[in-house]
């Protein structure tokens, strides 16, 4: 089954890349294939990078797989912005966890997004200035970070990386615009 999913996985990003499909899946509930979980996207909300405020340092000593040999480091910052209605804290905890499942590398072409999708619940992480390379752990860790440090309040939020390579990752509500932050 897992071999399935991660063979799934791959042939869903390699014809999202090859198709320079924007397409993106609105199905909700149980995802039942990568497919109706994963889909490849980019952002679309321009937001000012001034409202980002310092990572909280307990997040920052909490133990991270590495993106390119980097864990979160005190150059990450994150926004919470009030969302109605909010993504639900359950919804994104089951992506936190489907994200951890999956447990694979990836490679992400810059200014573009992986979307993780369950119910009310978008999920995504973006490369913003280079391609990157990172693995699934990292990504859910930072899914992780952005779900308590703003959707365990009812809010929608972005964590951001501004060291090379930059990038980020957050929860909205489904079908909302993805943020982007200039930080190249």
């Amino acid at each position: 089954m897992k071999s399935a999913f991660f063979l799934t996985l791959v042939a869903g990003l390699a014809s999202s890349v090859v198709a320079g499909s924007d397409h993106v899946l609105r199905r909700a509930g149980r995802p039942q294939a990568t497919k109706d979980f994963m889909s490849y996207t980019h952002p679309s909300l321009a937001l000012d990078k001034v409202n980002l405020q310092e990572v909280p340092k307990d997040l920052l000593s909490a133990p991270v797989s590495a993106v390119s040999s980097r864990q979160l480091s005190a150059q990450d910052f994150y926004e919470c912005r009030q969302s109605s209605p909010a993504p639900s804290d359950s919804d994104c905890n089951s992506i936190i966890n489907e994200v951890f499942a999956l447990d694979t590398p990836l490679i992400v072409a810059p200014n573009a997004c992986l979307l993780f999708q369950f119910g009310t619940c978008w999920g995504f992480f973006c490369s913003l200035c280079e391609q990157l390379s990172t693995d699934t752990d990292f990504v859910a860790n930072q899914l992780a970070s952005t779900e308590a440090l703003c959707v365990s309040g009812g809010q929608s939020g972005t964590i951001v990386g501004t060291d090379e390579p930059e990038w980020e990752a957050g929860f909205i509500y489904q079908g909302g615009d993805l943020p982007t932050y200039d930080v190249c």
